[in-house]
């Protein structure tokens, strides 16, 4: 058993429910390691679970879907990493597995990849679920090489990364974004950048995307159906509230909802998980895909819930990290 300092959700409700505790986490089990958590990535998820909206509290009520840490301690059996591995992954956070924002945590090792030594532990720690994410979705939407896609919400920290894998598949991207700084950074990922009203314009004019992503769910899912080509694919990575679907049918789309939780929740799927974020570290090693930009905090009670507050006001604009120092 290990003793860790953590901040743990005392219940669901507000930010204030966010306290420092110490918890007891046992000896990892046959198939885990125990980590010493270097830095935690924030994930909008991680709001839902603490306000209840979401009912997957993980063990002992520590919230945290990513890590980069160090190995501490092999569970039986582990051959793959050894004490001393830098790793990373998106691992727990959801109910059945420990959180992120801890001292230390228990990770299975099916959900872990050695992390790029040219990544910072808050870069790295950023970034598996968000990949995931854009990887699901594109496997879904299976576009081929010199085919078209439209990624609403592409200077997102999932569009950014579903820009990249698409490119470095062959795939054309047009992808939106609020301003035209946000628009330039797009545009240096290698996707043609317009505005997110832009859209509406195009489709006015009579131009259609066979594929597109929706990369925040509401109206930006509705705006996807609109953009859709008679016969083509959505895929959105939040599908929740009442949506007017009859764009859907009239089209003959495909639509396809995104919950990459799925195999945390249920132990099935940690493979195709683990492949995503070995190919991750790869590409990030050979500068092939470039990471997210962060905006680090202390790993504390008052740091994680200034973040949820920030987040749930829409005043977060890059990706938050929890760092130990």
């Amino acid at each position: 058993m290990t003793l860790s300092s953590a901040v743990v959700m005392t219940a669901a409700g507000s930010p204030d429910v966010l306290q420092e505790r110490i918890v007891e986490i046992p000896a990892p089990a046959p198939g885990q390691v125990l980590l010493k958590v270097n830095a935690a990535g924030f994930n909008p998820i991680d709001t839902k679970i603490r306000a209840g909206i979401a009912p997957v509290v993980p063990n002992e009520g520590v919230l945290g879907c990513d890590v980069c840490g160090e190995v501490i301690a092999l569970g039986d059996g582990v051959t793959t990493f050894s004490s001393g591995d830098r790793v990373f992954g998106f691992v727990g956070g959801v109910k059945g597995k420990w959180g992120s924002l801890s001292e230390y945590m228990l990770a299975d090792v099916s959900l872990l990849a050695k992390a790029p030594e040219s990544l910072s532990d808050a870069q790295c720690a950023v970034l598996p679920l968000v990949t995931i994410t854009a990887a699901e979705a594109l496997r879904r939407l299976s576009p081929e090489i010199g085919s078209e896609l439209l990624v609403l919400g592409a200077s997102g920290a999932v569009g950014r990364m579903a820009v990249q894998i698409a490119r470095s598949m062959g795939v054309n991207v047009t992808g939106t974004a609020g301003s035209a700084e946000r628009c330039a950074d797009v545009s240096a990922l290698g996707a043609a950048a317009i505005q997110h009203d832009d859209v509406d314009a195009r489709v006015a004019a009579g131009q259609s995307f066979a594929r597109v992503l929706d990369t925040f769910g509401g109206p930006s899912l509705q705006r996807a159906l609109v953009a859709a080509a008679v016969g083509g694919q959505v895929a959105t990575i939040n599908a929740r509230g009442v949506h007017e679907l009859g764009m859907a049918h009239s089209k003959a789309l495909s639509l396809h909802a995104v919950f990459v939780m799925i195999p945390l929740l249920t132990g099935s799927g940690h493979e195709r998980h683990q492949a995503i974020t070995q190919e991750l570290a790869q590409k990030m090693a050979s500068g092939e895909w470039q990471p997210l930009p962060v905006e680090e905090f202390e790993l504390s009670a008052a740091a994680v819930a200034e973040v949820h507050r920030r987040y749930e006001a829409g005043q977060l604009p890059h990706k938050a990290v929890f760092v130990r120092r």
